[in-house]
């Protein structure tokens, strides 16, 4: 067999390696996957250097480097933290982002309409309604709270505080948003029903498409956020 078949071999093997790796590192920043991957890569690729320099043919020394390192599942495992605290942040930050933008909206919508009482307030609103008005300034606080949380947590606080408490406060805050998008646009509707005319059309319509669109961000990122095993 000719040395460039014995070398496209060996880039078989650890291409193969590599892949399989990936596949269990779950989801995550496409920027710190192929770091990671890249990292890896270097790894396996010194490893067999150094096995072929100890005299295997090029093949066998990337079997051998891959069996050095391990198994895929296990390899993974150990980089899916890192990947886990990356999401968390990216999750935290997007929501702080995107937090004033829709607040914004809403207060717009509200002072086209002429609402200047909050919600618990309004005239015929529900009961329900008013005590998920109240509720949804609980979630509000607690998810800018868990997002600047998570923020730090994922700064330099890393290297004191377990992954778990950056994806904790990731899922607090992410959930913490999809709550008051959902008691916000129910307060729409309720007062749609209520008081037809009373809403400006267009400024309520604008601010229920962003909370719509930040709710169904928010929704995957408590998902994503959440532990899962993977074999």
């Amino acid at each position: 067999m000719s040395g460039d078949g014995v070398t496209g071999a060996a880039e078989e093997v650890l291409a193969a390696y590599l892949g399989e790796v990936a596949a269990r590192l779950g989801g995550g920043p496409a920027g710190i996957r192929r770091d990671i991957l890249a990292e890896l890569g270097a790894g396996l690729a010194d490893a067999a250097d150094a096995h072929r320099a100890a005299g295997l043919d090029p093949a066998g020394a990337a079997r051998a480097a891959v069996a050095e390192f391990g198994r895929p599942a296990r390899v993974a495992s150990g980089f899916r933290a890192e990947l886990a605290v990356a999401r968390a942040r990216r999750t935290a930050l997007t929501l702080l982002a995107t937090g004033p933008m829709v607040g914004i909206l809403w207060l717009s919508a509200a002072l086209a309409s002429h609402v200047r009482t909050p919600p618990w307030r309004w005239a015929g609103l529900p009961a329900d309604a008013r005590l998920a008005a109240h509720l949804a300034v609980i979630a509000l606080v607690t998810a800018i709270a868990s997002a600047v949380f998570t923020v730090a947590a994922t700064g330099r606080l890393t290297r004191w505080l377990p992954a778990l408490c950056s994806r904790t406060s990731a899922v607090l805050a992410a959930g913490g948003t999809v709550a008051i998008d959902v008691t916000l646009l129910t307060l729409f509707a309720a007062q749609a029903a209520s008081t037809p005319g009373r809403l400006a059309a267009l400024p309520a319509a604008i601010a229920a498409a962003a909370s719509c669109t930040r709710l169904a961000l928010a929704t995957r990122a408590t998902r994503n956020c959440l532990p899962r095993s993977r074999s």
